[in-house]
């Protein structure tokens, strides 16, 4: 029989292959929601190149997270490095939240305010946060079981429309807007931060969920971009939403639309993104009270949505690409490597790996 003390001290763990699909939500909620004019020119065959490259720059993001937790070297461990993934948690917190907040505006409810929706979504994301990291846990198992379900779906609904002519020609892109596409897939990319901040919570081998689990949500990512050519040929490139256009589209019998399955499940994945973020962030702040951190967050991660949502989804440039590419290089890469080369190492930590 376990004592109370051993279950007490269990509580706030998380198991690896839970781990393994915060991740693969994490990441592949970005197919989901997928925004096409973030892209340079827009979507084309030649897309599915940039994701592969993505997956690889993806995986080098990784090593210096993977590194620092090895190594017990985590920036999260110190002051200063909590303040500062503090902010870079709960920015992308907004970026989701305002993400959610246009699609629901522009596709959903015919121009709605998209500030209703990014109040929703804050109030739910910052609930589910308090909720603590086990049944974050639990709903991003359920999120990801259901979003792999809708790519199946997808597929086979799909594939007698299905043509091999719209990916010719294959390259319409220069071969540098190939790569600063991938660029940009990449530097959405908040996974290894995540890693540093949730590998404590995994009882044992947390470098495999974060790997497997980003190799697992680009797999899904090149499926739903090969369809969206695949079936919607040049016309993709006319949509903001191609995934969703390309649900607007897929028929089974009686049901002629099936975007209302692609929005709830897509709004769900998301939801379990945000709420993990603002756990992370909260997690951040370590002196205040659970009820005072429920509220800070909540503020903060409103406001910043709002702000992004004016600022990089009213008009998509390539300073906003910019911006993307240098947070994801100074908090994935500089941060970690300049913590793992010049500090202490504490104790001995490679039993869970």
């Amino acid at each position: 029989m376990k004592t109370n003390t051993e279950s007490i001290a269990k509580r706030g763990v998380i198991s690896p292959y839970q781990l393994f699909f915060i991740f693969l939500v994490s990441r592949a909620v970005v197919a989901l929601t997928f925004f096409q004019a973030i892209l340079i020119n827009g979507i084309s065959p030649d897309t599915l190149i940039s994701a592969l490259l993505a997956l690889i720059i993806n995986l080098l993001l990784c090593l210096p997270s993977f590194l620092c937790v090895k190594q017990n070297k985590n920036p999260l461990d110190t002051k200063a490095g909590r303040i500062f993934y503090l902010v870079y948690f709960v920015f992308y917190a907004g970026i989701n939240i305002s993400r959610f907040a246009f699609f629901a505006s522009d596709k959903t409810s015919h121009g709605a305010s998209s500030m209703l929706f990014a109040v929703l979504m804050c109030a739910a994301a910052c609930y589910a946060a308090y909720l603590g990291i086990e049944a974050l846990a639990r709903f991003s198992v359920l999120c990801a079981v259901l979003s792999i379900i809708v790519l199946l779906l997808i597929v086979a609904l799909n594939i007698k429309n299905f043509h091999l002519i719209n990916f010719m020609p294959f390259y319409a892109q220069e071969k540098a807007n190939i790569f600063k596409n991938s660029i940009v897939f990449s530097s959405n990319s908040i996974e290894p931060a995540l890693f540093m901040a949730l590998s404590k919570r995994c009882g044992k081998k947390p470098a495999k969920p974060l790997f497997f689990g980003i190799i697992a949500s680009y797999g899904a990512i090149v499926v739903m971009l090969l369809f969206c050519i695949g079936v919607l040929g040049r016309a993709a490139s006319l949509f903001s939403f191609p995934v969703y256009t390309l649900f607007q589209m897929t028929a089974f019998k009686s049901f002629s639309r099936l975007d209302i399955v692609y929005t709830a499940f897509g709004f769900f994945a998301l939801f379990a993104k945000c709420a993990v973020l603002i756990y992370c962030s909260g997690q951040c702040i370590i002196k205040l009270n659970p009820k005072g951190k429920s509220i800070l967050l909540f503020a903060v991660s409103l406001i910043s949505s709002i702000m992004i949502y004016r600022r990089f989804y009213s008009e998509i440039s390539g300073s906003a690409r910019l911006f993307y590419g240098a947070a994801a290089l100074a908090f994935l890469v500089i941060i970690p490597l300049g913590y793992l080369i010049f500090s202490k190492r504490k104790y001995k930590n490679e039993s869970n790996f």
